[in-house]
């Protein structure tokens, strides 16, 4: 392999490198997406439940005063037909039915009263608790927007790789190419590699001396004993 080859090869490997961790950032956006996305939802249904429970309670102490209302004017129709009532069996049945509108009304008083009590426990919570979620919600929406421009701007960068992939393999010879094409699976993307300290910095193994010697007087490209990998000096 010539310097000229060795050089493209190694533009077309940056590129690939840069690809491949914009794909590796993209895929973690998405996760991070997807976690913020699950806690969102989370508060918003921790949120709704909390609001939802209050209207149900409203809702059934709006209930209970139309029920006891009801009872009311009930026992107050009674308690006149008491006064006018002549029969004895009708007179004790009303004192029956009296006595239990009286108990549907207290009954319902308890009721209603625990409602109450309920609610204001309730509505201290919201007003604790509500604004700290609606705080959370705000930043995380915020943080999945942010995520957002991220993944379209890498996408973005993705397109103008893929553009500068496809010109520089026409700069390359075929069988460049392929060879390239062939070893970058092999060589985990890292094809040719500079030689670092006097080792490999592909597999990190040091370079005989003998090798090294030759790649310092003639600034050749050549094989590293240990991982195959293309090894330079400078190019």
């Amino acid at each position: 392999m010539d310097k000229e080859e060795a050089k493209l090869i190694l533009k077309i490997q940056e590129i690939d490198l840069d690809i491949e961790r914009l794909n590796k950032r993209i895929k973690a956006i998405k996760e991070e997406a997807r976690r913020l996305e699950e806690q969102l939802s989370s508060l918003y249904k921790e949120k709704e439940l909390l609001l939802k429970r209050k209207e149900e309670l409203e809702n059934l102490k709006k209930q209970l005063r139309e029920e006891i209302r009801e009872a009311e004017e009930k026992l107050e129709k009674t308690e006149e037909k008491l006064t006018k009532v002549t029969r004895d069996v009708e007179y004790k049945a009303l004192l029956r039915e009296k006595a239990k509108l009286e108990d549907t009304i207290l009954k319902k008083s308890y009721e209603l009263d625990e409602v109450e009590k309920e609610i204001e426990k309730l509505a201290k919570e919201i007003e604790e608790k509500v604004p700290k979620l609606e705080k959370e919600i705000r930043q995380l929406e915020e943080e999945l927007k942010d995520l957002e421009l991220e993944e379209k701007v890498a996408h973005e960068k993705l397109h103008e790789y893929a553009q500068k992939r496809e010109e520089t393999k026409k700069e390359m010879p075929e069988h460049i190419l392929r060879f390239y094409e062939s070893a970058k699976e092999y060589y985990e993307g890292f094809v040719l590699v500079p030689v670092e300290e006097e080792a490999c910095s592909g597999c990190g193994i040091k370079i005989p001396n003998v090798l090294l010697t030759k790649m310092l007087k003639e600034n050749s490209i050549e094989r590293c004993p240990s991982c195959g990998r293309f090894i330079y000096y400078k190019l």
